[in-house]
């Protein structure tokens, strides 16, 4: 494991499995009980979950899974597409042995796991937790500013981040934080606690260490950015909760609001501007989402 991972997580052991098309795939597992699936964003890894795991560890069978190409999975030059991710995620289940669980889904992760139920349908989802994101980050040309609002969208051009990423990490994530991709703001990150920054600080750490192949994961990100998922939360069944943050730059008031009224039954809650309440509040407000997510999962 990522030695500087060991002291957030120091109840947790690496394990690896194979995928049906031979990529071999990294995550860490503690815990005893009811399986709990986290799945994380692009390009992060359980990281993200720093001071979160090991408090849900202590009450569910926490398996955290690193995507293809970053982490210690393997840097493979194929399989970047969102519905390869939620198929690695089967096979996790399957080497595994698990025929049922929880699932928690953190930005990208939840378009993961919207795949998922797309390809496999929801019977081996117990309950399910979506953390900050939209249903479709980008939009139609002939969309109206409302219609777009109602799904976060934005008119940035998916290819002028492939571009940029392909050049290099920094041009990346300097085309990733121009308005056009992020109209609400994408300086919101910087509005992280010391908690929250040093989450941020230890993922760059591990991809630095990793060597992330940045074209294959622009790939991703492309696909990731240009799908709409839309269709597939209106059919949720199972049980659902949705976080969110007041002031995310990934998704916006009425987008949440679509969402929690089109899975029937869901339960929303929204972190506040003093609870750190942007796309990381996991890491801003940990004890808060730990009960929150542990209240919801135990009723």
């Amino acid at each position: 494991m990522f030695k500087q991972l060991q002291s957030y997580f120091p109840s947790f052991k690496d394990g690896f499995f194979t995928t049906s098309d031979n990529v071999k795939i990294h995550y860490i597992e503690a815990g005893t009980g009811e399986p709990l699936i986290l799945t994380s964003g692009w390009p992060t890894t359980p990281c993200i979950f720093a001071y979160n795991l090991e408090a849900l560890a202590k009450h569910y069978r926490v398996i955290a899974i690193e995507t293809r190409g970053t982490g210690e999975s393997e840097k493979v030059t194929y399989g970047y597409r969102v519905s390869r991710t939620a198929k690695d995620v089967y096979d996790m289940l399957i080497a595994l042995s698990i025929t049922k669980a929880n699932f928690i889904g953190h930005s990208m992760g939840c378009s993961t796991l919207w795949a998922f139920i797309d390809l496999f349908g929801q019977s081996m989802i117990n309950k399910l937790i979506l953390v900050d994101q939209s249903p479709w980050l980008w939009s139609n040309v002939a969309e109206s500013d409302e219609s777009m609002d109602l799904h976060a969208g934005h008119r940035g051009n998916p290819y002028g981040l492939y571009n940029a990423f392909v050049q290099s990490w920094d041009a990346g994530n300097a085309e990733y934080a121009k308005p056009e991709y992020w109209p609400t703001g994408w300086t919101s990150i910087e509005r992280s606690t010391k908690d929250g920054l040093k989450v941020m600080a230890l993922e760059e750490e591990y991809r630095q260490q990793n060597n992330y192949p940045r074209e294959a994961l622009a790939r991703l990100l492309v696909n990731h950015y240009m799908t709409d998922w839309r269709d597939i939360i209106q059919i949720i069944s199972v049980p659902t909760l949705i976080i969110t943050g007041s002031y995310s730059h990934a998704i916006n008031a009425q987008t949440t609001e679509w969402m929690h009224n089109a899975i029937k039954g869901s339960k929303l809650i929204v972190f506040g501007d003093n609870e750190g309440g942007n796309h990381i509040m996991m890491a801003n407000s940990p004890e808060k989402f730990n009960r929150e997510v542990l209240n919801f999962l135990t009723k």
